[in-house]
């Protein structure tokens, strides 16, 4: 979206009109120049709540409403969150029992290549389901743990010390009463009911159908594009950078409310 000035507040009439493409485009992308923090925590607000780091908090000061997500680094240490390399498929903060609405994320620094953002589209993938298997779906719970892809991998997996959720595996948005998908590669444990010799063989099948090129657009940063995203109906995903070259954005997010 162009020709909207993000430092100055906006009516409401162009509050309406960009939450009204937001839901039906699922992602949004403003060329809107540079924006400082203010601008858009602001902007982020009109939305919902707005919400930082979950986690891990920022070091150098800035507004906790703001997440850094950057592979800069000081003495050593990165001064954001998920510096390196790729991201697998997954909704932010599904984890929780109240996942993230959405989110807004600005570059401020990018690199040469790479480091593009994916975001697949669930309302399609759950539509292109055969109708078998979305009558399997239908009513199952789906068990969502932070970073559980990554934790079984380097072996760190417990789930009683890590944060998780139950959601159901077939969303209904609140806002549009569309279906989506709702289980993904790095955060989906398993279908609760599910015998355990069926569940990696199904879930296996459903993530490689959510992230079918058919339902995914590829976004390619330029500095000073700030995407939004509807996280109830979308995962996103991230490209392999050069790990020499600097990336620095920042995310706000928008606070959600219980998944049916």
């Amino acid at each position: 979206m162009r020709d909207i000035d993000l430092t100055v507040p906006l009516e409401s009439d162009t509050v309406a009109e960009i939450r009204a493409a937001w839901l039906e485009h699922l992602v949004l992308v403003f060329r809107c120049g540079e924006i400082g923090e203010e601008d858009q925590i602001r902007f982020a607000g009109y939305f919902g709540e707005t919400v930082g780091a979950r986690a891990k908090q920022r070091s150098d000061g800035g507004d906790r409403r703001l997440m850094l997500i950057s592979n800069v680094r000081e003495n050593g240490e990165p001064i954001g969150s998920l510096p390196d390399g790729e991201l697998m498929f997954h909704s932010d903060s599904v984890f929780l029992e109240k996942p993230l609405m959405g989110a807004l994320l600005y570059a401020e620094e990018i690199p040469s290549i790479g480091g593009n953002t994916l975001f697949a589209n669930m309302y399609d993938a759950y539509d292109s389901l055969p109708d078998d298997m979305k009558a399997r779906l239908n009513g199952l719970l789906a068990t969502q743990v932070f970073d559980y892809e990554t934790q079984v991998k380097t072996g760190r997996f417990d789930r009683s010390t890590a944060p998780h959720a139950t959601h159901p595996a077939i969303r209904t948005h609140p806002e549009t009463g569309r279906k989506a998908l709702y289980v993904n590669r790095l955060m989906t444990e398993e279908l609760v009911g599910v015998p355990a010799e069926e569940n990696d063989e199904l879930l296996q099948q459903l993530f490689s159908h959510a992230e079918a090129r058919a339902h995914v657009y590829e976004h390619v940063w330029q500095v000073h594009d700030l995407v939004m995203w509807d996280n109830r109906c979308t995962q996103h995903a991230r490209t392999d950078f050069p790990a020499a070259q600097r990336r620095l954005l920042r995310r706000v997010g928008i606070e959600g409310d219980r998944p049916f």
